[in-house]
């Protein structure tokens, strides 16, 4: 399939592609959140490693954190949450590819 075909199938389906698109920026935003709330757990508590890293690499290091630590349970509701997002919208994008037709 090219990327002309593959443009095609997401513009004649271009409702269910905002949908698609919305669902996953709300994902996104929600584990970047979250990450940023975990950093601010880890630098409250001191554990500054955890808050600086988590600063700049928000979920990549927040989630490890959240699962680690008891304290960062908000964090961890909103990261996982928004994981659970994303993977839904990317699976919106998926059946949009595979069964949309241009």
């Amino acid at each position: 399939m090219t990327e002309t075909q593959i443009v095609e199938i997401f513009l004649a389906n271009q409702w269910w592609s905002i949908i698609a698109l919305v669902v996953c920026v709300i994902g996104v935003t929600l584990c970047w959140f979250g990450g940023l709330m975990a950093a601010l757990t880890a630098l409250g508590n001191k554990r500054w490693i955890w808050g600086v890293v988590t600063i700049f690499l928000g979920p990549i290091t927040g989630i490890p954190y959240a699962l680690r630590y008891k304290e960062a349970e908000y964090a961890r509701s909103l990261m996982l949450r928004g994981v659970w997002v994303l993977i839904v919208g990317l699976i919106i994008a998926a059946l949009i590819l595979f069964l949309g037709r241009p």
